[in-house]
């Protein structure tokens, strides 16, 4: 399985950048795709906003793991990020995308907006699935209980949605930290995982369990260490 860390040259996300990243799996290609480590966002001045948007073709007979580390959302921080996946006929995708907040000064400040959009289709323009939300940091202080992280992942095999169900809920209940569900997703296209932190590193470990359980039941076996400190 290839191995691609994407790097940052600039130091995290800044005030109304429009970033992009397309990459396309061939037939039979795998591929693990992730960062070099969490990404920070920026704060950013007089109401504007950056962008962010990242489009995956899995061709058919792919096995392709975009799993980037997760996003630090500073102060005042607004971005709009946006998923697109195109999947073929017996292609495998596992996704993931979280977030978490800091204040550096400790000031009891937060992020401004962060919007997000996730969009799943087959090569036929058929949509599977869709994930909205937009949420403020003001919402999530007051709605999240002491959970200041969140992270979602999909799996997106239809053959084996079945067996992924039990697999990740049972490797979910013992990590500490946690708040998280896992349900199947429309069109038979697989299954989700959503996962409430009070903490990065809890986060971490709640979607390293889940990719985990993932690997076990779509290979046969556990993940190997990809040679950075995130995904091991």
């Amino acid at each position: 399985m290839l191995t691609a860390i994407l790097q940052s040259v600039s130091g995290g996300i800044y005030n109304r950048e429009q970033l992009a990243l397309s990459f396309t799996a061939g037939q039979n290609a795998h591929v693990h795709c992730t960062t070099q480590s969490a990404t920070v966002v920026h704060s950013m001045a007089n109401g504007e906003e950056a962008s962010q948007l990242v489009t995956i073709h899995a061709a058919r007979g792919s096995f392709v793991e975009y799993l980037p580390d997760a996003l630090i959302l500073f102060p005042e921080a607004c971005l709009r990020t946006t998923l697109h996946v195109v999947i073929e006929e017996g292609a495998t995708v596992i996704l993931s995308d979280a977030f978490l907040t800091h204040d550096p000064k400790a000031q009891g400040r937060s992020f401004r907006s962060l919007s997000s959009e996730t969009v799943v289709q087959n090569v036929n323009g058929q949509r599977l699935c869709i994930d909205r939300f937009v949420i403020t940091g003001e919402e999530l202080r007051l709605a999240s209980v002491g959970y200041c992280a969140q992270g979602t992942m999909w799996i997106l095999n239809v053959q084996q949605s079945g067996d992924l169900l039990p697999a990740l809920r049972k490797r979910l209940e013992p990590v500490l930290g946690i708040y998280a569900g896992v349900s199947t997703l429309p069109h038979n296209a697989g299954v989700w995982v959503r996962i409430l932190a009070i903490d990065g590193v809890a986060l971490h470990k709640g979607l390293h369990a889940a990719w985990a359980a993932a690997r076990s039941v779509l290979t046969g076996e556990e993940p190997q260490s990809r040679r950075k400190t995130g995904w091991t």
